[in-house]
Order: structure tokens, then C-alpha cells, then sequence
């Protein structure tokens, strides 16, 4: 049947299967209905090799083990869910670079026209025109250069969520072990003072102590108790962030186990980072990528001002039987505008992507300076803590002495009794914020986990 077709027609019905071959089909993506949050540590991901850090990548942990800091930070990198909405923009940014590499379409027009009743018209009369608009292809490379440096600042930008992400999670990770240290010493305190209770309490019924010297217990140790809670009501919101930060159920038991001490990056490594840190950041290596490619948005605009430049050719046929060939070009004249104000708002994109970076650079070598201080100021706030904590122990040891020989009162026993927690307490406290203030040094220098992380090639920095 299709050999009975005119061979024009068989054409077209070609000519339009090729086009509609090329063509992309639809298929709708309905939005989930209900959460997706794992509900067991094992049904997280522990694809290890698709984490960009290499200090993870190569770490060897069980899921099923009580986690560590760096455990904590693989399966935070792997099953977060604010990150793998980070990692779909990765996608955006790539079809958006695809999409700037395509050479524009030619135009192709047809006409047909039918005589009425004219005497002279011996035909029917077509106009077939091809025409393409040469201007495209003058900003073509720009604009494509342009969305590949904007595909490379996402990577980037995805990369350093990747670095917060990691961070975040040995951070939760520090506060619910040091929360746990802190309620371990207090839990321990508060059932000396519960024993000691009820043995005042026998004994006032005894009659061998006063009332008053069992009511003198119930205040510190109701002190102690309102602090306990305190604690876990803040342990309870930690754990909760860091279920929502693994993407798991909260009701999901999560046991951790017992902190070591982060080593600290010595002043050596530090001012070896503070030099490099434009070429070890991502976030600003991310500017860097974002600033090319407004340099080449500012080249566009320039290539932009030329006229606009279209070329066509033409076949036709007059109502006489006429035929002609010819071809036809348009520009524009640039009396008026010239592009002259995308320039200026390109440049002027220029000028404070320009002043961004700067602005954050700055802020970076402020930030591991001020963490470097706060650092050596822990130490010495550690130094006189442990200075002081001999004598007190020697002090509470002589006030239990004491007490036994009605030497001194139950007050003095227990204010002395709490001097000692307190600078216990104090100790503990220490030893996270110093833990914590590394992590930060760590992230703001790219050492650590950090370390030679592959990165996509940037271009110098602005």
C-alpha cells in the first residue's frame, strides 16, 4: 500500500517519523505519600566507595557495632536527605550545560498560495525559505563555557554539603557521648547522696541526727536531679537530630560507642592550610567555578552587542510558472541599545561575585584563626583545672574524715563534696569544647577526614 502513495507524500511521512523519532516521551513522576526513613541501622546504605572523602571511603566499620565518629559520618554522607536533594541539583546543573551546547535549530518556512479568478495565473505560487541566525553562533562557546563552570560550582557546592554533612554528624556525635560522660558523673553522685539519705534518714528515726540534717540533703540532691533531666531532655533532642540527619526512624535504637580524642592539627598543618585554602575548600572553590563563569557571561553580553546576523535561502514560484532561487539577510542596527545594559548588569554580577569571594576568604582565615585561639585558650583553662583538682579531691577526702569525728557539719561536707563534682564537671566540659573546636579546625582547613579530597578542576581564583 505504501508503494501506491505519491513519492512526495512518502517523503513527508519520513521526514515527520524522523522527527518524532528524535523526540523525548513523557512519563509523570507522582510525589511520595508517605516518609522514607529506614527502620534499622542495617537498612542504611554502606556503599563506602561512593563517598568523594577518601579518609571514609577507605574506613572499614560494622554497622551493626556500636558507631564511632567516623562510622556516624559514612552512613550521614551515604543516607542524609538534604544531601540527595543536593546531589538531584548535580543533575539540573549537567542538563543545563547539555541544553547551552546545542547549536540553535534552523527556521524553515513554506507559503502556498492559490489563484482566484485572475486571468493571468496559470499555477499555484509557493515560497520555501531555510533561514539561521549566524548571531547564535558567535556567543555559542561563551554561553557553553558559561553552564560548564555553573555545572562545576554545583559539584563544588554539593561537595562542601558533603564536608558539613560529615561535620555535623561527628559533631552530634560528640555531644551525646560527652552528654553521656556528663550524666554518668552526676547519676554517680546522685547515688552517694541517695544512700547517704536514707541512712540519715534511719538514723533519724534512731534518733541519733536531727531533722535538719536530713533536710540539708534533700536540696542537693534535688539540685542534682533537676540537672539529670535537664541533660537528657537535651540528649533527647541531639538523638533526634541525628536520626533526621541518617535518614532513620526515630524510635530506631542507635548505640554509640565510647569518644576518643580527635588528634589536633598542629600550627605546621595549619599554616600550610591557610595558604592553600582558595585550592582546598570546595565551598570556595564553588565561588571560584561561579566566577568564571560569570567572566563568560561577561564575554557573552560583549559578543552580544555585534548586530544580530540571520542568513536564509529561498526557492519560489510565482503564480505565472515563475521560478526563482535567492537568498535573503537581516541584521539589526545597532543605533540604540547594543546590549548595553545586559553588559552593565553582567559586569556589575562581576563585580560583587568578585567581592563575595573576597568577603569569604577573608571570613575563612578569621574563622581558623579564632578556632586556633580558642583552642590554646582551652588548654590553658585545662592546665589550671587539673592544677586545682589534687587538693580538692584532698580536701573532700579530709571533709569525709571530718564528718565521721563530728568534725564539720553535713552543709560543709556537702558544699565541699560539690566543689569537687564541679571541677569534674568542669573538666568534662572542658575536654568536649576542645573536641568540638578540632572538628571545627578540621573543617575549616580541610584536614582531618578532609583530607585530599578529590575536587572537579577549577580555573585560578578571582
Amino acid at each position: 500500500m505504501t508503494s501506491n502513495l505519491p513519492s512526495s507524500l512518502r517523503r513527508t511521512v519520513l521526514l515527520v517519523g524522523l522527527l518524532l523519532g528524535g523526540c523525548a516521551s513523557y512519563h509523570a513522576e507522582p510525589l511520595p505519600t508517605a516518609p522514607h526513613l529506614a527502620e534499622s541501622v542495617q537498612g542504611l546504605q554502606v556503599a563506602r566507595s561512593r563517598i568523594a572523602l577518601p579518609a571514609l571511603a577507605h574506613y572499614d566499620f560494622d554497622p551493626a557495632k556500636p558507631l564511632d565518629a567516623t562510622g556516624l559520618a559514612i552512613l550521614a554522607v551515604l543516607n542524609n536527605p538534604q544531601l540527595k536533594a543536593e546531589r538531584a541539583k548535580v543533575g539540573v546543573a549537567r542538563a543545563q550545560a547539555f541544553d547551552a551546547g546545542l547549536l540553535p535549530d534552523p527556521q524553515l518556512s513554506l507559503t502556498r498560495d492559490f489563484p482566484g479568478n485572475s486571468a493571468g495565473a496559470t499555477t499555484s505560487a509557493y515560497n520555501l525559505g531555510l533561514a539561521y541566525d549566524i548571531a547564535a553562533l558567535i556567543t555559542h562557546h561563551a554561553a557553553q563555557s558559561a553552564a560548564q563552570h555553573a555545572a562545576t560550582q554545583v559539584n563544588l557546592q554539593v561537595l562542601w554539603a558533603e564536608w558539613q554533612t560529615v561535620a555535623q554528624a561527628r559533631l552530634l556525635y560528640t555531644q551525646i557521648t560527652g552528654n553521656a560522660a556528663r550524666l554518668a558523673l552526676l547519676e554517680q553522685e546522685r547515688r552517694l547522696f541517695e544512700q547517704r539519705l536514707q541512712r540519715s534518714q534511719a538514723a533519724l528515726q534512731a534518733g541519733n541526727v536531727t531533722r535538719l540534717d536530713v533536710d540539708a540533703q534533700l536540696v542537693p540532691l534535688q539540685s542534682l536531679t533537676q540537672t539529670i533531666q535537664g541533660i537528657q531532655r537535651q540528649q533527647l533532642g541531639l538523638q533526634s537530630q541525628l536520626h533526621a540527619l541518617l535518614g532513620l526512624q526515630a524510635d530506631v535504637p542507635l548505640p554509640l560507642a565510647p569518644a576518643t580524642p580527635q588528634p589536633v592539627p598542629d600550627a605546621a598543618q595549619v599554616d600550610a592550610a591557610l595558604r592553600n585554602l582558595p585550592h582546598i575548600r570546595p565551598d570556595l572553590m564553588a565561588l571560584q567555578a561561579g566566577y568564571s563563569a560569570q567572566e563568560q557571561k561577561v564575554w557573552q553580553a560583549v559578543l552580544g552587542q555585534f548586530p544580530a546576523f540571520n542568513l536564509g535561502f529561498t526557492r519560489a514560484r510565482d503564480t505565472a510558472g515563475v521560478n526563482t532561487i535567492g537568498f535573503g539577510v537581516s541584521i539589526s542596527l545597532p543605533l540604540f541599545n547594543r546590549n548595553q545594559g545586559v553588559i552593565a548588569t553582567q559586569r556589575a554580577t562581576r563585580t560583587q561575585l568578585r567581592a563575595d569571594y573576597r568577603a569569604r576568604l577573608d571570613q575563612a582565615d578569621a574563622d581558623v584563626r579564632r578556632s586556633q585561639a580558642d583552642l590554646a585558650l582551652l588548654r590553658q583553662q585545662r592546665q589550671t583545672l587539673l592544677a586545682a583538682l589534687p587538693a580538692l579531691e584532698a580536701a573532700q577526702a579530709a571533709a569525709e574524715q571530718a564528718l565521721q569525728q563530728s568534725g564539720m557539719t553535713l552543709l560543709e561536707y556537702i558544699n565541699q563534696r560539690t566543689a569537687v563534682l564541679d571541677q569534674r564537671l568542669a573538666l568534662q566540659a572542658n575536654a568536649q569544647q576542645t573536641e568540638e573546636q578540632v572538628l571545627a579546625l578540621q573543617l575549616l582547613t580541610g584536614l582531618g577526614p578532609y583530607q585530599s579530597a578529590p575536587t572537579p578542576e577549577t580555573t585560578a581564583s578571582p
